[in-house]
């Protein structure tokens, strides 16, 4: 998966919107102040708009301004709602993509990249990530595969997973199985929303 310009961009127009706690600000101080060309910005603005992240006002004092709770939407929100799934294969998404799926071993890789790239973009809110950047314990612990492997981040992605909830972050349990997302992980898929591939899902 390769995060897009669109996305980087929206990121960084809701941070700079985070940093005014009253009235709005024009996308145009925002574009200056992120270096966004400024047709892209006002092309990004009509995007969080439609997903409701901020609301926008006209006349000389309007602009935009935050509309969520940014200790509520997780960086997965963002990034699915302005490049849609967020995925490393289109056949690990949409299986229906690719006829050899259903015996593809390569096809499971894919699918559990998905699964831990998932976990990871939903155990950020925005809040904290706005707020604490890369020194994110989630975060560093990432930085970190390298020397530690990937068992301590599946636990530290559970630790976080676990707080993002008490912090208001919908729960991934899933309904059908009673398994966490985390859980889900490590286990075979089962036919429920947090298990099925969101490709399957769109198709029922």
């Amino acid at each position: 998966m390769e995060v897009s310009r669109r996305c980087d961009y929206a990121c960084r127009i809701l941070r700079a919107a985070s940093k005014r706690s009253e009235g709005y600000v024009s996308i145009a101080e925002i574009a200056e102040e992120e270096s966004i060309p400024y047709a892209f910005a006002r092309s990004i603005q009509h995007d969080l708009t439609s997903a409701g992240f901020i609301v926008t006002a006209r006349g000389a004092r309007g602009g935009l301004a935050l509309r969520c709770d940014l200790e509520k939407v997780t960086l997965l929100d963002l990034v699915q709602a302005l490049q849609g799934p967020a995925s490393v294969s289109q056949c690990a998404n949409d299986p229906s993509t690719c006829a050899l799926q259903p015996s593809c071993v390569f096809n499971r890789v894919w699918q559990g990249a998905d699964r831990i790239l998932y976990a990871y973009f939903s155990s950020i809110t925005l809040g904290r990530l706005f707020e604490q950047g890369g020194e994110l314990p989630i975060v560093k612990q990432a930085m970190s595969l390298g020397t530690d492997g990937i068992g301590g981040f599946v636990d530290s992605l559970g630790s976080e997973m676990a707080s993002s909830e008490g912090s208001g972050v919908p729960s991934s349990a899933c309904e059908a199985c009673g398994s966490t997302l985390l859980g889900s992980l490590l286990s075979e898929p089962a036919p429920c929303e947090a298990c099925v591939p969101a490709g399957e899902r769109r198709a029922e």
